[in-house]
């Protein structure tokens, strides 16, 4: 069946020279693959330049039951993105929530909340001035409040152990090595409880900010199965030292 589909772009890989593959985070469907053509041809319905990653793109797609990978017939952009990516520090930051958001929704099927957390996500960076040089870090947190992974920080109190095992604040010292000690867990704790309206209070140096991706990095590889080491973590790190 023909559908039209929104989605954000995901990722793309190399199928052939003539095809790719994009994974494609869709509001109809959850998470799908896509077969889209080769072509630098300015008539073509479908232009691979256009598959930038976290795009948000309206496209027309043969969808059947039980196929792998459906193939994409015309596609344009839904959103025209004003800085994304020619501001150095939002590019980087794409390329990382990118991938992240590659290896945390591999299994996820269609949620409307989480399709429109990202839509407006993506949206709001693109139309910040000033201020978001923590977004990726607030990204990341509200992001797991949607993998149903996100931690139980009401339980905080001055002087309590993060267990990011459990993901909880404790009173006592745990008995494995993935903990934080309370003086680096009340400042964890502050991102948790910060959104996007607030992030500019942060005010993080350049070391705390790669610490605090240290972190949250581990804390998505602990309770995310598989879930990998972000090679696009280098170029943030590289970017804000």
């Amino acid at each position: 069946m023909v559908e039209k589909i929104e989605g954000v772009v995901l990722r793309t890989l190399k199928h052939s020279d003539s095809l790719m593959i994009a994974d494609i985070y869709t509001l109809q469907h959850g998470r799908m693959s896509f077969l889209v053509p080769v072509t630098h041809s300015k008539r073509s319905k479908v232009r691979n330049v256009l598959f930038q990653p976290l795009s948000i793109l309206s496209f027309t797609a043969s969808v059947k039951a039980g196929k792998t990978l459906s193939r994409i017939s015309e596609v344009q952009p839904l959103v025209i993105y004003a800085t994304m990516h020619n501001d150095v520090v939002k590019s980087s930051m794409v390329l990382y929530m990118s991938e992240l958001l590659t290896f945390a929704l591999r299994e996820s099927g269609k949620d409307e909340g989480l399709y429109s957390f990202i839509f407006q996500s993506l949206t709001l960076l693109d139309n910040l001035e000033e201020g978001y040089a923590d977004f990726h870090l607030v990204f990341m947190v509200q992001l797991l409040r949607f993998l149903g992974i996100y931690p139980n920080v009401e339980e905080y109190r001055p002087g309590y152990y993060f267990d990011l095992e459990q993901g909880c604040a404790v009173a006592e010292h745990p008995f494995h090595p993935n903990f934080l000690l309370p003086k680096d867990a009340e400042h964890l704790i502050v991102l948790f409880r910060t959104g996007y309206d607030s992030m500019h209070q942060l005010a993080l140096n350049r070391k705390l900010r790669g610490v605090y991706l240290a972190i949250l990095s581990l804390y998505y590889r602990l309770h995310i199965p598989d879930f990998p080491e972000l090679k696009s973590a280098d170029v943030l790190r590289e970017l804000f030292d």
